[in-house]
């Protein structure tokens, strides 16, 4: 009987644990997302290939350009054991505009789609975006899910 009351009481713990966790608000994060946009980081950061090198991202390759409109550069590699493709822009509004544009075309597409679906690696293998972030003049476009990809742009000095 002891045991089945000390079960009941831990039960109810749990449960009053997990309402209270749903029921808050998660703390500060670093950028504002609101519904009706992009998550955006350090919106007033120019960055280049190098500073996300910096920031521990890894470099495979370099795409072209051309049908992604007003980017600069596009570049594949890997972060946090994760596929990684940054979208380069002349400026932070480029990047809100034209490149939220091209990264909601390609995020959660399916792997075998057509082209647009995400990059084929070098394996042959087709990565497939599921989320993206803005932080200055780049669009970050993020494999399984963003975190990663926030803790990268929070990594660059």
């Amino acid at each position: 009987m002891q045991i089945r009351r000390l079960m009941f009481v831990l039960l109810v713990g749990i449960l009053v644990a997990l309402l209270a966790a749903c029921g808050s608000e998660s703390g500060a994060a670093v950028g504002t997302q609101a519904e009706e946009g992009p998550l955006a980081l350090r919106s007033g950061d120019t960055f280049t290939v190098d500073s996300f090198v910096e920031g521990g991202w890894k470099k495979s390759k370099e795409f072209s350009t051309e049908t992604v409109p007003l980017s600069t550069s596009i570049w594949y590699g890997f972060y946090s054991h994760r596929d990684v493709e940054i979208r380069f822009y002349g400026s932070h509004a480029d990047a809100l505009t034209a490149g939220v544009e091209s990264a909601l075309a390609a995020i959660g597409r399916s792997p075998n789609s057509n082209i647009g679906g995400g990059i084929i690696t070098s394996a042959g293998n087709r990565t497939q975006y599921n989320d993206y972030l803005v932080a200055g003049n780049a669009v970050v476009l993020c494999q399984i899910d963003i975190v990663p990809c926030e803790d990268l742009v929070a990594a660059i000095p």
